[in-house]
C-alpha cells in the first residue's frame, strides 16, 4: 500500500479511537489488576459473587477496533486497485500484540500476574468478534459486553470459581484458556483476512 494509501486507511478508520481504547485499557488494568472486585448476581449460583473489575478491561479496545473496521470510505474503497484486508489484519493482530504488550508492562511494575490475564482475554474477545462479524455486522461491537454478561450470569460455580469454558478471567497461567485464546484469535484474523473489502 503507497504513503497515500496508507493516509486514506488511517483516516477511513479513524485510528485514534483505537489508540484511546488502548489508553483506557492501560489505565482500567492499572487501576484493577491488585483484585478489586465487585459483588454482582450469578443466576446459577443464586448468590452474589465477588467479580474482578479487571475482567472488563477489555471491552473498549475490543469495541473500538470493530467500530474502527466498520468505518470506510465506500467510493474510494469501491475503485481501490490493491486490498486492504491484509492491512485491517495487521491492525487486529497489533491491537492484540499491543495489548498483551501493556499488559505484560503493567505486570511486572506492579508484579502481579493478573494484568497478563487481562492482555490474553483481550486477544480472545478480539477473535470473538471477529469471527462474528460476518454474521453480526455492525453488532460485533457488542460481543466482548455480551460475553462478559453470560460469564457474570452463567459463568460461576456454586463456589464462586469460574468454569472452563467462560475462558476469560482465568490466571494467566491456565493453559485452556491460553490455547482457546490463540485459535480463536488465529480463527477471527483469518476470517477478517478473507473479507472482500477493497482497499487503496
Amino acid at each position: 500500500m503507497t504513503r497515500c494509501g496508507v493516509w486514506w486507511w488511517a483516516r477511513a478508520r479513524r485510528l485514534w479511537v483505537l489508540g484511546m481504547a488502548l489508553a483506557a485499557f492501560a489505565a482500567l488494568v492499572a487501576a484493577t489488576q491488585q483484585g478489586v472486585a465487585v459483588p454482582l448476581l450469578s443466576l446459577l449460583s443464586a448468590v452474589s459473587v465477588p467479580v474482578q473489575l479487571l475482567l472488563f478491561a477489555p471491552v473498549p479496545v475490543v469495541a473500538a477496533l470493530g467500530w474502527c473496521l466498520d468505518n470506510r470510505l465506500p467510493e474510494a474503497e469501491a475503485i481501490a486497485v490493491r486490498s486492504v484486508r491484509l492491512t485491517d489484519t495487521a491492525l487486529a493482530a497489533a491491537t492484540g500484540v499491543v495489548a498483551v504488550a501493556v499488559a505484560a508492562v503493567l505486570a511486572a511494575a506492579a508484579d502481579s500476574a493478573a494484568a497478563v490475564a487481562a492482555g490474553r482475554d483481550t486477544c480472545f474477545l478480539v477473535g470473538l468478534m471477529l469471527c462474528l462479524r460476518p454474521v453480526l455486522g455492525q453488532g460485533a461491537v457488542m460481543t466482548g459486553p455480551a460475553w462478559l454478561a453470560v460469564v457474570v450470569f452463567f459463568g460461576f460455580a456454586p463456589d464462586s470459581a469460574l468454569y472452563r469454558w467462560t475462558i476469560v478471567g482465568h490466571p494467566a497461567t491456565s493453559v485452556p484458556s491460553l490455547a482457546v485464546t490463540t485459535l480463536t484469535l488465529a480463527a477471527g484474523l483469518a476470517v477478517l483476512a478473507r473479507s472482500t473489502r477493497r482497499s487503496l
